[in-house]
């Protein structure tokens, strides 16, 4: 059986936290007090910020900012066959809350996404990501 998402994504943040700990920093930083749902296929996560980032299997009763997608969309996001601009107009990625917290977000993405580039030990998390069903 293939791991979940949110396992994934839990286990890339401690990665973070110990390979690239400056990076980890600004991600919860750019993160602050935000709570983002994740749902992604059959699964419902949930992202916390403040004095650091927890990944949790629930579905809390305030939430920020609610995106969903599927793991075949994140995977043609990591391998550049769409854009995120591209895959929400196409409706692959739907987000949902305020402007300011849609944009916090977003900043909290990126600062995620310049970290793992930087973290050794995250392409292997990479693989299993490739391993689940799409």
């Amino acid at each position: 059986m293939a791991e979940q998402i949110s396992s994934l994504l839990r286990r890339s943040v401690e990665h973070l936290k110990e390979d690239v700990p400056g990076s980890y920093r600004l991600l919860v930083a750019e993160l602050g007090p935000l709570v983002v749902e994740l749902d992604v296929g059959d699964e419902v996560f949930s992202i916390r910020g403040g004095e650091h980032l927890q990944v949790t299997d629930d579905s809390p009763q305030t939430v920020s900012v609610r995106i969903a997608t599927s793991r075949a969309t994140i995977l043609d996001l990591i391998d550049a066959k769409t854009g995120l601009d591209e895959a929400v107009e196409a409706g692959t990625v739907a987000v949902r809350g305020s402007l300011d917290d849609v944009q916090r977000a977003h900043a909290s993405l990126r600062a995620y996404v310049h970290a793992a580039v930087r973290a050794a030990s995250v392409p292997a998390l990479l693989s299993d990501l490739r391993a689940g069903p799409p």
